[in-house]
C-alpha cells in the first residue's frame, strides 16, 4: 500500500470529507459522493437515482452537450465517472498531477448545474434500459439481490427495475437531485500528493462546488436482515450448474477489529489455496472456485459465501461448507493456521492501495458512518484479533439466526430444500 498520511476536513459550507496525502503518486483521484441511493425511492421510481446518475455528468451551465463536457475532462488523459448504490450516488474523476485542480473543477461544476436536457434523459433512458438488460445474464449478481430481498432489505432485481423505470420521468430526477445534492448530504474523498499543503484543495471545494448548504445529512436507512425460514429458488432451466449464496449477519455494526476478525474468517475458509472451504473442495474435485467475504447492511453485520457447482457435486459442496462452518463455531481453529491467514490478509492488503483510486477504495467506508478506517493500523488491529475473537464474532452471526441460502439453476425445490437442511444445522442450537 502507498505510503500515506489521512486529514479529515471539515469546510465552513458544513462540507466533510477526507484528504489522503501520498507522495509517491503521479496523479490526483476525487470521489464525491451523496447519500442519496435507491432506498430513498419508491419502487415504481427505483430508477430515479440510477437515471440521474448517468445524465448529471452531462450538459451543464458551462457545456450544452454532454460530449462536449465530457471531452473537455478527458482532453489530457483525465478520467471520470459515477455509480450508484441503495445507498449512495458516487462521482469521480481522475487526473495527473499536472491538470488535476482543472479536472476537478470541471467535475464540481457539472455536479453543481447540470441540465437535465431532455434529448440526453432520452438517450440515457435506453441506454440504461441496455444496461439493465446486460446485467440480468450476470446470475450472481441477479441471486444476490433477489436474496436481500428475501431477507427484507431494500433491493429490486434487474429485471423488476426494467418493468418499473418506464415510470420514471425527467422531473423526478430534478426533484431527487434538489432533495439530495447538497453540502451537507455530501462526502468526498481526494488522494494526491499535497505535501501537506490543501489549501488549494479546499478553495477549489468551497468556489466550484456550488450546491445548497442544507441542515444535516441523511440518514442510512435503519434495515435489519431477517430469515426467510425456506430456500430461495430460481429457476433457470437454461442454466445447467447450481449458483448459490449463503448470507447470514448480526443484528450490530462491527466495529474495525470485529470485521478485520471476520475477514480472517473468509481467509482461512475461502481466500487461498489451503483453505479449509475453496482449497479442500479443489482437493476433493467438487467446485472450481468460491468466495466468501464480510460487510454492514443497513444495521447489520454480516458474512457471505458464494459458489457454482454442478448439480451433482451440490450436496457434497453445502455438506462441506456445513462441516466447516460447524468446526468454526465450535473454536476449532489452529494457532499455526490463524497466524498464517492473518499475514496473509495483511499482506493481500498491503500489496492493494498501489495508486491513488485504490486507496479512495479503501476509505470507502467513511461514506457510510463517518467513520476513517485505520488502514494505516492494520498491522496494530490484527494484533488485537484472536482465535478466540474470531470464534466469539462468528458465533454472534450464528446466534442471531438472520439467515438466508438462496439458489439459481436448474434446479428445484425438493434438491434446494435439501441443502437448505444442511445449512439449516449450521444455526442449529443442538450441540
Amino acid at each position: 500500500m502507498l505510503k500515506h498520511s489521512v486529514h479529515e476536513i471539515t469546510l465552513a459550507s458544513g462540507l466533510k470529507g477526507l484528504i489522503i496525502d501520498t507522495p509517491k503518486t503521479g496523479v490526483v483521484a476525487c470521489e464525491v459522493s451523496f447519500r442519496a441511493g435507491e432506498f430513498l425511492l419508491s419502487d415504481e421510481k427505483w430508477e430515479t437515482a440510477h437515471l440521474m446518475e448517468h445524465i448529471l455528468l452531462g450538459a451543464n451551465k458551462y457545456y450544452k452537450k454532454a460530449r462536449d463536457f465530457q471531452a473537455a475532462i478527458e482532453q489530457n488523459g483525465a478520467t471520470h465517472n459515477a455509480s450508484t448504490s441503495v445507498y449512495d450516488i458516487t462521482y469521480e474523476a481522475e487526473a495527473a498531477d499536472f491538470e488535476w485542480q482543472r479536472v476537478l473543477g470541471l467535475l464540481f461544476d457539472g455536479i453543481s448545474t447540470p441540465l437535465f436536457l431532455q434529448e440526453e434523459f432520452d438517450a440515457e433512458f435506453s441506454s440504461v434500459r441496455e444496461e439493465l438488460i446486460s446485467r440480468s445474464n450476470n446470475h450472481f449478481r441477479h441471486l444476490s439481490l433477489a436474496l436481500r430481498q428475501a431477507m427484507g432489505l431494500r433491493s429490486l432485481t434487474d429485471n423488476e427495475r426494467l418493468e418499473f423505470m418506464q415510470q420514471v420521468t425527467r422531473d423526478d430526477l430534478r426533484k431527487h437531485y434538489a432533495e439530495t445534492h447538497t453540502l451537507a448530504n455530501a462526502r468526498f474523498i481526494i488522494a494526491g500528493h499535497f505535501g501537506g499543503n490543501y489549501d488549494e484543495v479546499t478553495t477549489l471545494l468551497e468556489d466550484r462546488l456550488q450546491l445548497p448548504k442544507a441542515s444535516k445529512r441523511i440518514a442510512m436507512p435503519d434495515e435489519m436482515p431477517v430469515s426467510p425460514g425456506e430456500a430461495l429458488v430460481l429457476r433457470k432451466p437454461s442454466v445447467p450448474n447450481v449458483f448459490m449464496y449463503l448470507d447470514m449477519y448480526a443484528d450490530r455494526l462491527f466495529d474495525q477489529p470485529d470485521m478485520a476478525a471476520l475477514h480472517i474468517i473468509s481467509t482461512m475458509l475461502t481466500d487461498t489455496w489451503d483453505s479449509r472451504i475453496f482449497g479442500t473442495g479443489r482437493e476433493r474435485g467438487i467446485v472450481y472456485h468460491t468466495a466468501s467475504g464480510a460487510d454492514r447492511v443497513g444495521s447489520a453485520s454480516g458474512w457471505w459465501i458464494g459458489a457454482q457447482v454442478s448439480k451433482s457435486n451440490s450436496e457434497a459442496f453445502m455438506r462441506l461448507i456445513r462441516d466447516e462452518c460447524l468446526r468454526l463455531k465450535n473454536g476449532e481453529i489452529d494457532e499455526a493456521e490463524f497466524e498464517a491467514a492473518k499475514k496473509h490478509l495483511l499482506g493481500r492488503t498491503m500489496r492493494s492501495g498501489q495508486t491513488a483510486g485504490s486507496l479512495l477504495q479503501a476509505y470507502a467506508r467513511y461514506y457510510q458512518d463517518d467513520e476513517v478506517p485505520e488502514i494505516n493500523k492494520l498491522t496494530h488491529t490484527l494484533e488485537k484479533v484472536t482465535p478466540a475473537r474470531c470464534v466469539k464474532v462468528f458465533n454472534e452471526i450464528i446466534d442471531a439466526n438472520a439467515w438466508a441460502l438462496g439458489v439459481l439453476g436448474s434446479t428445484s425445490t425438493k434438491p434446494a430444500s435439501k441443502l437448505y437442511d444442511y445449512a439449516s444445522e449450521i444455526f442449529s442450537s443442538e450441540k
